[in-house]
């Protein structure tokens, strides 16, 4: 049985990354899960729905499709209330969180019976450095300054 792997719309202000690539969708479903991507997801990054499902993601016309089944929602940011409530007991969610802050998303979370990884809390040690979001992002941020100053 395929791991179903769902990706949302980042749905907060100024938030234009989103979690998967299609060359990161083509990865996946090359080890065997299936992606399902929101329509939309990608707009913010300049990613059309097309090019997701040109590299094999179903694309879902609203969050509620998206999620339908999903064994691990993967976001930028923390899911929002309506996406939480669609998870299906068991699932895993991987995001930046911010948990110490945002309380009532981890609350909602460990209440619907989801797993939660908060990439934020990934050690910023050599051996997890490919899982690290805080440096890759930082790392980003600093090329994009430059960029954009020129």
């Amino acid at each position: 049985m395929a791991v179903a792997i769902a990706v949302t719309r980042e749905r907060r202000d100024g938030e234009t990354r989103c979690a998967l690539t299609p060359e990161t969708v083509r990865k996946l479903t090359a080890l065997g899960a299936t992606v399902t991507v929101e329509a939309g997801t990608g707009l913010g990054s300049s990613i059309p729905d097309a090019d997701y499902a040109a590299a094999g993601a179903t694309v879902a016309p609203d969050t509620k499709a998206a999620l339908a089944g999903a064994d691990i929602l993967l976001k930028v940011r923390g899911p929002t209330a309506q996406e939480t409530s669609a998870l299906k007991p068991g699932a895993v969610v991987a995001a930046l969180l911010d948990a110490h802050r945002e309380k009532e998303t981890v609350a909602a979370l460990a209440g619907a019976g989801v797993t939660a990884f908060a990439m934020e809390f990934v050690p910023r040690i050599t051996r997890a450095q490919v899982m690290d979001a805080l440096s890759s992002q930082a790392n980003l941020a600093g090329y994009r300054a430059v960029i954009e100053s020129a």
